[in-house]
């Protein structure tokens, strides 16, 4: 974005002569129109084309916020899309989001290109919408500590599918997770699924297990339930993983075994 410097001439006699004289003004930033588009029913995948230089923006487009090519194995998450418009440029415009929640901003769709990076050598899991996550943002031995405070349930690959889904979901329309776990239990299923989450976050120097164990109970006191009320049940558990800033949250599915 170019910036244009204006100035104000000043004129004065100087010894029976001309002077000129140019006053610079700050410059200013130019002003974008910024519309939304469209949003994304479920979050769409994307990585940078290249490992040039290109800015994630703040919503005005007056702030660079990072820089992709500091981010060569991260996958993009895309909520939305945006025009953004000024006297001198115009482009249309994603909202993302990384793996880990901590960088987001509005960048180019030129810079991005559709699909999971292949430089990240994890593997990935994509949900029945085309939404994919890496499988670095799965944590199984915090997933099984979530597992383990249900005595009697019965771990479920499809529900646990569906768990792990909201790490790609968080933020969205809850309908649309609610479409997720549709089309992975069944829909004739899904209503029976009971839901559990906590969107408490851990603190410094807690201890996992204990701080699930404690939020999750608050949870089931409302739902006047316990944690053994649930035996013969499927289940399928997602803890957010300790590189991410939602680490604490966590949801839990459990469904009647037929």
């Amino acid at each position: 974005m170019k910036k244009v410097v204006t100035g104000s001439l000043v004129l004065g006699a100087v010894m029976g002569g001309l002077a000129v004289v140019q006053m610079p003004q700050h410059a200013q930033a130019a002003t974008y129109q910024v519309k939304k588009l469209m949003g994304f029913r479920h979050p769409t995948s994307y990585y940078a084309k290249s490992a040039k230089s290109g800015y994630l923006w703040n919503k005005s487009h007056t702030k660079r916020l990072h820089n992709l090519k500091n981010y060569p194995k991260t996958t993009w998450y895309a909520t939305a899309k945006y025009s953004m418009k000024s006297v001198r440029n115009s482009g249309t415009y994603l909202k993302v989001i990384n793996g880990t929640g901590k960088a987001e901003g509005y960048v180019w769709t030129g810079y991005l290109k559709k699909g999971v990076n292949p430089a990240n050598l994890n593997g990935t899991l994509t949900d029945p919408f085309g939404a994919a996550m890496s499988t670095y943002n799965v944590d199984d031995n915090l997933n099984k500590q979530l597992l383990d405070l249900f005595p009697g349930t019965i771990p479920d690959e499809p529900l646990q599918l569906a768990a792990d889904f909201i790490f790609a979901n968080a933020g969205a329309n809850p309908d649309d997770y609610t479409s997720v776990i549709e089309e992975l239990v069944g829909a004739e299923n899904e209503p029976s699924v009971f839901r559990l989450s906590s969107d408490k976050r851990i603190q410094k120097n807690q201890n996992f297990w204990s701080f699930q164990r404690n939020s999750l109970k608050e949870e089931l006191v409302t739902k006047h339930k316990k944690f053994t009320s649930f035996k013969g049940y499927r289940i399928g558990a997602y803890a957010f993983p300790k590189h991410d800033k939602r680490y604490g949250e966590s949801m839990i599915l459990l469904l009647p075994s037929n």
